[in-house]
């Protein structure tokens, strides 16, 4: 697995980013884009994407993000007639790859688990060119609220730039979480919080859990909070809230009827429950949701760069980056996505 480390401590530009929305019918393939000096991330919701990555193919499955490195060429290499649904965002950034075999991995991962706030990687996004993400619902909310932040006209197009390193920092997150785990007493607590997430339902209870694992539910809800920092019952709350939040931003379900999907008893302890943990209702939330860059297959827009970059000292942080990348960019020579 070829993966990159994004350096944190170097300017994150945000270029320009969107949503590609393709109904199921017509067929359609991305396009073939080079890039220059920025760097592309994608996150597949819906669909099936048949790619190449400089050379390399690459099939893109829902809920796996794609990195695609500065002075790369990715295009479609077979058309799909199924409904896509493509978040994606362009910046600039310091960008190194970095091999599956790099020790600083590992040893950043037994910190993590270790509960060590800072690791070997602490000064950087680790992020693969392409892996299944371990939450996609909540990397698909952040791109969504990326996309709103993007259309509300800021005072300062700054905040986009912030909001693309937090990204990166989330997907980064996320992708240690799919690490094997080398702590063998957290592993209980990691095979029950898979199992509520593929059984989760409106009747779940802490006690089922228990039973299914053979464990006093008083000793369960210890052990789960020491080893995950969260009690039991909250991570089975948090979950329903993460995924009503999901369906809020991307559909035009009714709030009941998300309230039903998202394994909710009825639609006032939905509205309760969510004001309760969220701090709003359903219906504000999406409407904070509301502004979102649409592209289609027949809408594929180009480079557009923010206002910001006309400025002296936006020029200057790019040209920083473009710099400091320069170097090591020869000496590895073209990189693949795979």
């Amino acid at each position: 697995m070829m993966g990159y480390l994004i350096s944190l401590n170097d300017p994150i530009i945000h270029v320009w980013s969107g949503h590609l929305v393709k109904k199921a019918g017509p067929a359609w393939k991305h396009r073939r884009n080079h890039h220059s000096a920025d760097t592309e991330l994608m996150l597949l919701e819906k669909g099936t994407l048949y790619l190449s990555v400089n050379g390399e193919p690459v099939t893109l499955r829902p809920g796996q993000p794609l990195l695609i490195p500065p002075d790369a060429t990715v295009e479609g290499t077979q058309a799909t007639t199924e409904a896509v649904s493509l978040f994606w965002i362009h910046f600039f950034a310091a960008i190194q790859p970095i091999s599956d075999a790099d020790s600083r991995i590992s040893t950043a991962n037994r910190q993590r688990v270790a509960g060590n706030t800072a690791t070997a990687l602490n000064q950087y996004a680790l992020i693969p060119a392409v892996y299944q993400a371990d939450d996609p619902q909540g990397l698909l909310l952040l791109f969504h609220q990326l996309l709103q932040a993007v259309n509300e006209n800021p005072v300062s197009e700054r905040q986009n730039d912030f909001f693309t390193a937090y990204l990166l920092c989330q997907v980064s997150n996320d992708f240690m979480k799919t690490l094997p785990v080398q702590k063998p007493e957290s592993l209980a607590s990691t095979k029950i919080s898979e199992w509520v997430r593929t059984n989760i339902s409106k009747t779940l209870t802490v006690r089922d859990v228990a039973n299914q694992f053979e464990l006093n539910a008083s000793y369960l809800s210890r052990l789960f909070k020491r080893e995950m920092g969260v009690s039991l019952k909250s991570y089975i709350l948090d979950m329903k809230i993460s995924y009503a939040k999901y369906l809020l931003a991307s559909t035009n379900l009714l709030v009941a009827e998300v309230g039903d999907k998202a394994y909710f008893g009825d639609p006032k302890q939905f509205m309760h429950t969510f004001k309760q943990r969220v701090g709003i209702s359903p219906s504000e939330f999406r409407a904070s949701m509301s502004r979102t860059h649409l592209n289609t297959e027949t809408v594929d827009p180009k480079s557009q760069l923010p206002a910001q970059f006309g400025t002296e000292a936006v020029r200057r942080l790019i040209g920083k980056i473009l710099s400091d990348q320069q170097t090591p960019q020869q000496e590895s020579g073209s990189t693949s996505s795979q």
